[in-house]
């Protein structure tokens, strides 16, 4: 004899696990980032470069990946042009973008990860030594006409306020406009 009750909740039971979720959902949304209404938010990916923290808007990052595993280096090109990478299918060029800073590259390990961008027509990737996560800022904590000293200043026209630190936003979209950093070769 085949009991087919078995397998299927009662009514009640259904209820109950109903509730059970709603209570978990309930819990999640207050764990999230509160906007009050009317607040404006910026999302960025906050990260580092040659030990300056920024922030770059989420608008500007296509996907954030690991450091690629093999990098075919390109004859002819710049040392920060550290070659091209395949990354699911599509032939990337992969920049280092410490040493087109003048710092040093950056060192293959867990933290290190490459930022995906594609502005302008140009698709390429960033190898940053570290990506510390998403950051959300109140729009009225933006200090527009933010500059900084030396030469990541040249992307950095905006920053945020919050707690006492500093974020300088820097500009992706003002990268990929360079002439400069579009040249790759020698």
């Amino acid at each position: 004899m085949n009991d087919s009750s078995a397998a299927t909740p009662e009514p009640s039971e259904l209820l109950a696990m109903l509730a059970r979720i709603a209570e978990q959902a309930r819990e999640s949304r207050q764990r999230l980032p509160r906007s009050q209404a009317g607040q404006a938010i910026w999302d960025g990916l906050a990260f580092s470069i040659a030990g300056v923290r920024l922030v770059s808007s989420m608008t500007e990052i296509r996907e954030m990946t690991a450091y690629p595993g093999q990098i075919t280096r390109v004859p002819g090109s710049r040392e920060w042009m550290k070659g091209l990478a395949n990354v699911r299918g599509e032939l990337l060029p992969v920049i280092d973008i410490q040493q087109y800073f003048g710092a040093k590259a950056v060192i293959r390990g867990k933290s290190a990860r490459m930022l995906v961008i594609r502005m302008r027509g140009l698709v390429c990737g960033l190898l940053v030594p570290s990506v510390q996560g998403v950051k959300h800022f109140d729009l009225a904590r933006r200090l527009q006409h933010a500059r900084m000293e030396g030469a990541l200043g040249r992307y950095v026209y905006e920053a945020f306020s919050i707690d006492d630190e500093v974020w300088p936003v820097f500009s992706m979209s003002g990268l990929s406009a360079d002439p400069e950093f579009r040249s790759a070769t020698a």
